[in-house]
């Protein structure tokens, strides 16, 4: 729910437009050009990263499989999100 709210939050306060190919965002006074490809694997990170939290926080901190998936899924968001913000 925290993830969703999250998503809502950004999506009232940003301007978000779609062409064909392309979804442009401005983020105060930032633009980012996304591919649809790009945003779907974005946010499918997003909600699978929040989702593994709950996971940890549900089964307080012992289930193994939810810690090895939360550190995979970190590295493949660093992965995907570290070259958007290289000067």
């Amino acid at each position: 729910m925290i993830a969703l709210a999250i998503l809502v939050v950004f999506l009232v306060t940003s301007k978000i437009y779609i062409t064909r190919g392309t979804v442009d965002i401005q983020f105060h006074d930032t633009y980012f050009i996304l591919s649809h490809a790009s945003v779907l694997v974005f946010i499918i990170l997003f909600l699978g990263t929040f989702f593994l939290i709950g996971g940890i926080i549900g089964t307080h901190f012992k289930s193994t499989a939810f810690w090895v998936l939360l550190v995979a899924l970190i590295c493949i968001d660093i992965y995907f999100i570290l070259p958007f913000f290289k000067p």
